[in-house]
């Protein structure tokens, strides 16, 4: 009876996570292709916008130098990884790809360079922080936002008193 009750369940089950968009089913090779291409495009970016910044001599680096060679490496490394999915032989199984969660945490990354100047270095932290917070951490929104208020502070006093660097203020 018990069987028979779990094996009616299962269709049913299948059938909504059917209906759903995200997250996506997809496989791992694919899956690590992607993410390979992902990296790489980034390791390009930035290794682009690194040659843009002086290089230096031998013995004295500029400021393009370091990212330069960073981008150099993560393009390498994802050059390895795309590599070893193309030609590995481990089975494509699985994975689920666009959790909401993520896609929350990524579009909040995404808003902090556009607010960062407008709003002020520390609105903007914060805001990040209260919306991770609320969306992903399900704090209640008052605890969130003394939470966020507290980092901020924080933030504040370890960047302007003890190091002496001044954060973009924004209007306030």
């Amino acid at each position: 009876m018990a069987d028979q009750a779990s094996t009616t369940d299962q269709p049913q089950q299948s059938a909504s996570h059917a209906r759903r968009a995200f997250p996506w089913v997809i496989g791992a090779r694919h899956g690590g292709l992607m993410a390979a291409g992902a990296l790489a495009l980034t390791g390009v970016i930035f290794a682009w916008q690194a040659g843009l910044l002086d290089l230096g001599q031998v013995g004295l680096p500029g400021p393009g130098f370091f990212p330069l060679a960073l981008a150099l490496l993560l393009v390498t490394f994802s050059a390895a990884i795309a590599l070893e999915g193309w030609l590995g032989s481990a089975k494509d199984e699985p994975l689920e790809f666009g959790h909401p969660q993520v896609l929350i945490t990524f579009a909040a990354l995404l808003a902090v360079p556009i607010l960062f100047e407008p709003l002020g270095a520390l609105v903007a932290l914060g805001l990040l922080t209260a919306v991770l917070l609320v969306c992903i951490a399900r704090v209640s929104l008052v605890l969130a936002v003394l939470s966020s208020a507290l980092g901020m502070a924080a933030c504040w006093y370890l960047f302007q008193e003890l190091l002496g660097v001044r954060l973009p203020p924004g209007p306030f």
